[in-house]
């Protein structure tokens, strides 16, 4: 799966595993840092949260369904029976994780 998020643009997905403080995230995961775009960018979001974007300092607000992962994230993931989690949010870069969706409660 690593090297489908590389051939799609999204270079430097790791391996890892064990607990977070992510809600439920726990078990076995690929993550990395992507740009914000899609529903990630700023333009994107609801007035609400373009507000608190702007206000939190270092662009940390955001919707973080997976709907608002980049599409072709969510497509490798799907072809794996996989899903999106978005960890993190700053203001040019978002932490993306793809894991078993019996590892997570979202």
């Amino acid at each position: 799966m690593k090297q489908e998020l590389t051939e799609a643009g999204y270079s430097g997905f790791e391996f890892d595993s064990g607990d977070t403080a992510v809600s439920g995230l726990s078990g076995e995961w690929v993550s990395g840092k992507i740009a914000r775009e899609g529903g990630l960018k700023h333009e994107n979001q609801s007035l609400l949260i373009r507000i608190l974007d702007a206000l939190s300092g270092d662009g940390g607000a955001v919707d973080a369904t997976p709907e608002n992962a980049p599409e072709r994230i969510r497509n490798i993931a799907t072809e794996h029976g996989l899903e999106v989690v978005i960890i993190s949010v700053s203001a040019d870069k978002a932490r993306i994780a793809v894991c078993d969706p019996s590892k997570h409660d979202l």
